[in-house]
């Protein structure tokens, strides 16, 4: 038995090692190898609360007769059995008589052992219950010593919440890492912010970008949904000597059409019911800056006759007003339609088009630029890790070449939304194959074919398919696995041979 000196001695040598790392693990470890070693403890343990988990202590070290962290009191409920009890009551409890106290119940364990007391402490900081240190002994504990074993998980409880806060503060520098790297990888690009790749199609759209941005001309920008229209609207803004101004966006299929009159132009107070006070429109907010008309091809009839003498007298009336308000906003008109054939059908005015149609830029879908999905690809994945709090890990290259193969319908949208399902299913590891869902380009789709008793429109697909399917699979057997050498014998590349691989499921 430990006199008192000897005692704090020990203690005071534990306490120095513990406060000389800030690593939680080595921390906890120190606790309970000290406690076996210097206090000769049979067994000592180290239970913590873990934030969004409140309600239960996880056992996170254990030193002596076992180390395992997963056994029956690997999860123990706060305010059950006697380490729940300790916690939730904030109470020590020290046992000289193992065998004869009723709440200890394992009898056999504790006589197979040799075990005699038991003493646990909780682990309090700052009025904050962070867990429950505790060890068995062959030997009964003083009261001077369970008052020094007091001490010492007090000592305890610093060392674990500076570990703790140490683990938090370097998670979120992780984070804020792998977002500046992402900054900066924009700004080193030669790309405006967000636009990402070096493809042939979107040199030419940024070339139109930057030939049209030193000018106040109108312009239209047209492309599929997800391509990015407003992203390259931003682009043109921050490329034009209106820069330092405003860049106000209007959804036009967001807005009631009762509403559209008041949102573009303003109003009054007073100028109809619930115009409490005056309120400027979104062409007046962007004076001396750009106005980006998003959805252009929604705009009802009657808003599209107001908007095209705004855009020819350069100047509005708010709703309500009595006298015109000169404007100076450069438009930026986005569309997803083909605006041509709704000015043939009727939907769209013809001298609007017109007005709007000064500089079109069309803007390519993702499967006319393939080879800059991988860096798509790295980037999206590098912003979704910092939204879902991770660190950024990649994505196989065999993922990112059957990416590469898909023809992607919604284009970057699309895109973003698989890899963001994929980060969730990933998360703590590389992006692979089997993360990505089974994705079939539209042109491979087979349409619905009614019911008959005539189904040889099916059973010919399926047996092009199970040729296909043979075909590839006979492939990779002669090139032994290696796909580069199955893709040449097919005469077709190595991303389509991975999309084929997974459709087929080989």
């Amino acid at each position: 038995m430990k006199d008192v000196a000897s005692l704090d001695a020990t203690l005071g040598r534990v306490s120095l090692q513990m406060a000389s790392t800030l690593d939680l693990d080595e921390v906890l470890g120190e606790i309970t190898r000290g406690l076996v070693r210097d206090l000769e403890a049979a067994m000592a343990r180290v239970w913590l609360i873990r934030k969004g988990d409140p309600h239960f202590l996880q056992l996170v070290a254990s030193t002596g007769l076992s180390e395992r962290l997963d056994g029956s009191h690997g999860r123990v409920p706060v305010g059950e059995q006697k380490i729940g009890e300790i916690a939730a009551s904030r109470t020590p409890v020290c046992s000289n008589e193992l065998l004869g106290d009723p709440r200890f119940v394992d009898k056999e364990w504790i006589r197979a052992n040799g075990l005699l007391t038991f003493g646990g402490y909780p682990l309090v900081f700052d009025s904050e219950v962070l867990g429950v240190l505790a060890m068995f002994a062959r030997r009964p504990l003083t009261d001077a010593e369970f008052e020094r074993l007091g001490v010492f998980a007090a000592h305890a409880s610093v060392a674990i919440k500076n570990a703790e806060l140490f683990a938090e503060v370097t998670e979120l520098s992780h984070r804020l890492e792998a977002e500046n790297a992402y900054l900066k990888e924009e700004l080193q690009g030669g790309r405006p912010s967000g636009i990402v790749g070096q493809s042939a199609a979107l040199t030419r759209v940024l070339g139109e970008l930057e030939r049209v941005a030193p000018t106040a001309s109108t312009v239209l920008l047209q492309g599929e949904t997800g391509t990015g229209k407003e992203l390259f609207a931003r682009a043109l803004h921050e490329m034009s000597p209106r820069r330092n101004k405003p860049l106000v966006k209007v959804n036009c299929a967001a807005i009631s059409p009762t509403l559209i009159e008041s949102e573009l132009f303003g109003h009054e107070k007073g100028a109809f019911t619930g115009a409490l006070q005056r309120r400027l429109g979104r062409f007046e907010l962007a004076h001396g800056g750009t106005l980006l008309l998003d959805e252009i091809g929604e705009l009802p009839l009657e808003a599209q006759a107001k908007l095209l003498r705004v855009l020819q007298e350069h100047e509005v009336e708010r709703v309500g007003g009595t006298h015109p308000i000169r404007i100076d906003a450069r438009v930026v008109a986005a569309t997803n339609r083909d605006l041509a054939a709704e000015v043939r059908a009727n939907r769209f005015r013809a001298d609007l088009f017109f007005r709007l149609n000064v500089f079109p830029i069309q803007i390519p879908p993702l499967r006319d630029r393939r080879e800059d999905i991988p860096s798509l690809i790295d980037a999206l994945v590098r912003t979704l890790a910092v939204r879902l709090g991770s660190d950024p890990k990649g994505v196989e290259e065999d993922a990112v070449s059957y990416l590469q193969a898909y023809d992607w319908p919604g284009n970057v949208r699309e895109l973003q939304n698989v890899l963001e399902r994929a980060s969730i299913l990933a998360r703590g590891r590389r992006i692979s194959l089997e993360d990505l869902p089974e994705l079939r380009n539209p042109t491979e789709e087979v349409p619905p074919v009614q019911a008959t008793d005539d189904s040889a429109s099916i059973s010919l697909k399926e047996r092009v398919d199970a040729y296909e399917r043979g075909l590839v699979a006979d492939a990779l057997r002669r090139a032994q696995g290696n796909q580069s050498e199955a893709a040449r014998l097919l005469r077709t590349s190595r991303a389509t041979l991975q999309y084929k691989m997974k459709t087929y499921r080989l």
